[in-house]
């Protein structure tokens, strides 16, 4: 398990015209990361929670904009994210092995806002991915 926080300054954004010293661009401030596994004999599982908090993506705020840096007017931000991924494989024999995956089983959206989050400017949905398949390696085992 990883989890971290961060912070960051940015000087002279846009000179002149913006006073503030606002973090990264792409750098949010909680992170954290799950990786739980389980091998044993022909079978393996790979479990991964990953989360990443909302964090600037291009900055936007000048000094006077209506409704201050958390207005429309404000810096454009993603979403905070956390997504679920697995996967799983099994050796069959003779080079053969069963391969089962999901990507974003928690079918948890992508976006962006301008200042605050009730001025959001687009959400994407992508639905779970899985993928399952058989794999051969003509190596011995």
């Amino acid at each position: 398990m990883r989890h971290g926080y961060t912070t960051s300054q940015a000087t002279h954004v846009n000179p002149g015209n913006r006073t503030d010293k606002p973090a990264l661009l792409r750098q949010a401030p909680s992170t954290l990361n799950i990786s739980p596994t389980y091998d044993r004999g022909r079978l393996s599982i790979r479990v991964g929670f990953a989360y990443n908090g909302a964090n600037i993506f291009l900055y936007n705020y000048v000094d006077g904009n209506p409704g201050g840096i958390k207005g429309p007017g404000g810096n454009q931000y993603l979403f905070s994210h956390t997504q679920v991924d697995a996967q799983g494989s099994y050796r069959i024999g003779r080079g053969f092995e069963a391969i089962v995956s999901g990507l974003n089983l928690n079918n948890e959206p992508f976006g962006f806002y301008q200042g605050s989050k009730q001025f959001f400017i687009q959400r994407e949905y992508y639905k779970p991915t899985y993928t399952f398949g058989i794999r051969w390696s003509p190596r011995s085992e």
